[in-house]
């Protein structure tokens, strides 16, 4: 059977606590049972989760670990009836967290699905074998830091709940911390002031770029990992993270390839599998944050353009890059999430100036790439200019004022799309150098 059904999946061993004991007692609970995440039963019969991640924002910011549970918030679970099948309901795995509560028939808890639950399902050799990591290198970059960080500085950094900081000397990946690695931690009571190399977790696992899905779904699951560090054979060097959901993703498009060979027999599965496969495909081009394209569907894009420009040379194209002015100070005056309220309707002012032929997308942190179709370089300056006027005129709450920096750049025929981002990027820095809030 292509598609297990929902209970055969779901862990039934589960941790919870009541939403009205302290983050702290949760922490504690966490750490005895190795677990990233708790479920929280609510009084009336619902159902919420409590993650990693919560906990590791809670101790450094208010209410902190000594407030309860409901007073410092946590994430409504979605229900999945038992004898679902996984077909039907994997769009609620979409998520950051990845996870859902399985109801029996008396509307009980029998049980929770995760990301981890559904890698474990999957055939390795049902696999596309052909397919390499480096194919899927498009979506999560390294976040590094020295191995003299101080301690709290790397676990403040753990934002989301599959967050990893590689630790590096001299550039080299010397351990990695992780969100099961804080709950440890806290709860052990670790000195953060302590360098992070005291602390990680050693050696850093990891594979190659020229490892196929298949091998990297192994790897995955046998090891119990959330994500893969992958590196480039030759170089050595760090260059991406896979995470389950991405794995998960591919498994799902190399699933419904095998449906079309029982076209006859199974149509209406097909007719749903594919509506799954192209949400997913969705989710693969889009930034979670702010909704705009990433960063690998921004290059496609780009290619798509070169190609393009070849064969009709005459008309030109630009990209922009634009970075929020000083958003360091945003985040540690407000928080990370007021933060990400600034980096949503920032993409969404942008938006907003631009053409439908255009392409905006999330560059990465702060930086956002747009991709001109038909403008040559004044044109190009022209728009940044308007939106960089606008944008300084928009008041966020809270927050106030937010102006952004911007390079523009013009393709130059037979130029590779890395030189033309090149000068883009250079450009961006002599706005910034030159007083931010400006056009270079």
């Amino acid at each position: 059977m292509l598609f297990p059904l929902i209970d055969e999946l779901a862990t039934t061993d589960i941790v919870s606590v009541p939403p009205r004991v302290a983050v702290r007692d949760a922490l504690r609970k966490m750490s005895q049972y190795k677990v990233r995440n708790v479920i929280v039963e609510e009084e009336s019969g619902g159902y919420g989760l409590l993650t990693a991640s919560d906990v590791v924002r809670l101790r450094f910011s208010q209410p902190g670990l000594d407030a309860t549970i409901s007073e410092a918030g946590y994430h409504p679970l979605p229900y999945i009836a038992k004898g679902s099948n996984l077909l039907d309901v994997i769009e609620l795995f979409n998520d950051t967290h990845g996870y859902a509560a399985v109801i029996d028939e008396s509307n009980r808890l029998f049980g929770i699905v995760s990301n981890t639950d559904i890698l474990a399902s999957l055939d390795p050799q049902s696999m596309l074998q052909r397919q390499h990591l480096r194919d899927l290198l498009r979506r999560h970059e390294v976040k590094r830091m020295p191995h003299d960080t101080p301690l709290g500085e790397v676990l403040a950094s753990l934002v989301a709940q599959d967050d990893a900081v590689v630790v590096t000397d001299q550039d080299t990946g010397v351990g990695i911390v992780t969100t099961r690695d804080a709950i440890r931690l806290l709860q052990d009571g670790a000195v953060l002031a302590d360098p992070v190399h005291v602390h990680m977790s050693v050696p850093l696992r990891t594979v190659t770029c020229d490892l196929t899905v298949g091998e990297a779904v192994a790897v995955m699951r046998d090891l119990n990992f959330k994500r893969l560090v992958v590196e480039d054979p030759q170089s050595r060097e760090l260059i991406g993270i896979i995470t389950q959901q991405d794995l998960i993703g591919v498994a799902y498009s190399r699933w419904a390839e095998l449906m079309h060979h029982h076209a006859l027999e199974l149509r209406e599965i097909i007719h749903v599998l594919e509506h799954k496969t192209a949400r997913l495909e969705k989710i693969a081009a889009t930034d979670p944050l702010t909704g705009m394209a990433n960063r690998a569907r921004f290059e496609e894009l780009l290619r798509t353009e070169q190609e393009r420009h070849c064969r009709l040379p005459m008309v030109p194209f630009s990209v922009l890059i634009a970075d929020i002015d000083r958003f360091k100070h945003i985040n540690d005056t407000w928080g990370h999430n007021q933060g990400d309220i600034v980096l949503r309707g920032v993409a969404q002012h942008i938006q907003g100036q631009l053409r439908h032929i255009d392409t905006l997308a999330r560059w990465g942190g702060e930086e956002f790439a747009v991709l001109l179709p038909q403008t040559d370089l004044e044109a190009a300056r022209l728009v940044a200019g308007r939106i960089c006027r606008s944008l300084a005129q928009n008041v966020f709450e809270r927050v106030g004022c937010v102006t952004a920096s911007f390079g523009a750049a013009m393709y130059q025929t037979g130029e590779s799309a890395a030189a033309l981002l090149g000068r883009a990027d250079e450009a961006l820095y002599r706005a910034k150098r030159n007083g931010r809030n400006r056009i270079e």
